[in-house]
Formats: C-alpha cells, sequence, structure tokens
C-alpha cells in the first residue's frame, strides 16, 4: 500500500495531524496510467494537506467492501466493469453520504458521486482527425480495445461515435478487436491482421505497449507506409516513430491531471460540501511537427 504522510510538518510548525483522508481504490497492474495518476493524487495530498492510501480494488475485494466503516472522507474508484457485488458496495458508500469520485468510468450515477477523466468521445474524435491526415477518400479501420486500459474499452459505444463524427462517409469499414493482458497478445494480432486482411487502411491502438508491439509488426513486414498506425500514449518511443513518419500520432490522456484533481475535488466537498459533477481532463493528440 502506497500512502501520503498522515502528519504534515511546515517548517516553522510542529507537526500536524492531517484532517482529511482519502483512500484510493485502483487496478493492481502497475501500468504508467496508474503510476502517474498515483503520482499526481500524491503530490495534490502534498499541497492540500491531506493523507490518501491506495488499495487494489479487484484483489482484495474484502477491503473495499468494508471502506463505507473505515472513516475515510472520500475515495477515488477506478471501476472499469459494472459488477453487481462492486456496485452494490458503491451504493452503501453513497447512502452513507461519502463523497466518490468515480475516475475514468462512471459506472453509476446519484448525489455525492462526480466523475473525473478523459471524455471517449473526444478520444474517438481526436483518432478520427488524425485518420484524416492518410488522405484516403474511403478508410477500412481496425479499432484494437485492450484490457490493459479498461477505461477506454467500457466506454466503447462512445470512442467509435466519435470516430464516425468525423469521418463519416469516408469510413468504409470500422471493425473491432481486443486484446488481453497478455503484452505479446496485439503483435499476435497485428501479424494476423497483417497477413490475412490485405484491405486494412489503418489500425488504431488503445494501449502503448500494443502500440509498441504492433509498430514493430509493422516494421518487421516492410508495411511502413501501407498500413497506418494511430498509437496510443506518450512514450519515448512512440514519439520518436511520430516524428520519423512511422506513425501518424497518437492519443495522450493526462493520468497526472486525472489523480490531482481526484483529489482536490474530493478536498472541495470537504470543504464546502460540492464541486463540479464532471471534471473532463482532457487529452492531447500527438502528430508530427514537419511532415
Amino acid at each position: 500500500m502506497v500512502q501520503s504522510p498522515f502528519l504534515s510538518k511546515k517548517s516553522t510548525d510542529a507537526p500536524e495531524e492531517m484532517k482529511f483522508h482519502y483512500a484510493f481504490f485502483l487496478p493492481a497492474e502497475d501500468h504508467s496510467f496508474f503510476s502517474r495518476l498515483r503520482e499526481g493524487a500524491l503530490d495534490a495530498a502534498s499541497s492540500m494537506d491531506c493523507a490518501i492510501t491506495f488499495h487494489p480494488i479487484d484483489s482484495d475485494p474484502l477491503s473495499f467492501e468494508m471502506a463505507r466503516f473505515s472513516g475515510f472522507d472520500g475515495f477515488g474508484l477506478y471501476l472499469y466493469e459494472k459488477d453487481t457485488k462492486k456496485l452494490q458496495y458503491l451504493s452503501e458508500i453513497l447512502q452513507e453520504g461519502i463523497p466518490v469520485v468515480q475516475i475514468e468510468n462512471e459506472v453509476i450515477q446519484g448525489p455525492g458521486s462526480f466523475f473525473i477523466g478523459t471524455n471517449n468521445f473526444d478520444v474517438g474524435k481526436g483518432i478520427g482527425q488524425l485518420a484524416l491526415d492518410t488522405g484516403i477518400d474511403t478508410l477500412n479501420m481496425v479499432l484494437v480495445y485492450s484490457k490493459k486500459n479498461p477505461g477506454v474499452m467500457s466506454d466503447r459505444n462512445l470512442v467509435e461515435m466519435g470516430i464516425k463524427s468525423v469521418l463519416g462517409s469516408r469510413l468504409s469499414g470500422l471493425r473491432t478487436e481486443e486484446t488481453s493482458l497478455n503484452p505479446l497478445d496485439a503483435g499476435m494480432l497485428a501479424y494476423s491482421l497483417l497477413n490475412n486482411e490485405p484491405s486494412i487502411d489503418i489500425i488504431v491502438l488503445t494501449d502503448p505497449n500494443d502500440t509498441l508491439v504492433t509498430i514493430q509488426a509493422i516494421i518487421d513486414m516492410n508495411l511502413v507506409g501501407m498500413v497506418q498506425i494511430i498509437g496510443f500514449g506518450e512514450h519515448e518511443t512512440i514519439k520518436a516513430y511520430i516524428e520519423k513518419g512511422v506513425i501518424l500520432g497518437s492519443i495522450v490522456r493526462n493520468p497526472y491531471r486525472i489523480g490531482f484533481s481526484a483529489v482536490m475535488a474530493l478536498k472541495e466537498i470537504s470543504l464546502n460540501g460540492y464541486t463540479s459533477a464532471f471534471v473532463d481532463t482532457g487529452i492531447t493528440i500527438l502528430a508530427r511537427q514537419n511532415p
């Protein structure tokens, strides 16, 4: 368990016990997205003199079940599927009047519940804008979701609506695929698609690891420029491939801002009793600077 200090010590003051304590329940996977989210939350907690603790939401269900009895002043929750038991526990937390910030995926609505994260309709629009750069009049697209990025996969309808809103009739086909938590899964899928689906114009990835292994498959098969790639994330290698023209671009969320904003919202609720019911932390579109 990672936690911020429970005591705040200013340069001229004696140690002072923190007044507010918030618990974050996140997937246990050690992906860069969650690492940056934690960094943002910890920095916010440090600057706002509150304590936060992190708990695995999947591997420690008892902890989440008993959370409402633990004296926390609020919760940050990354729940990416509508699990019946977890929804019940979440409803019970809200019934107790304890505020909840739902991160990236809003699985339940009601008083005391607030959303902070990325609007996945904008993710789809960003994909569509990058796809326009291909100059292809009728695009045959494969969109690859990943269990490694459940916040996007759970909102797939919004993503696809965003793509279609930009491309319209230029999108002749939109096929969806899904990769597992296996880091090699995307590579096997890419080789299968490239060998068996010659009509594909563009492959869109929704996870940084999937982006990297798919790029490698394109390079290995000498198909750079023949099949376009839209990636996900801001890994330095992805940025380098964008500048070299190997891929069109990449969609980037801001997990640090998400974590920081979640703590800021919880502190605002504790002090004032309210905060914005929806905080869209936005996306960044990475594209080649000098095509």
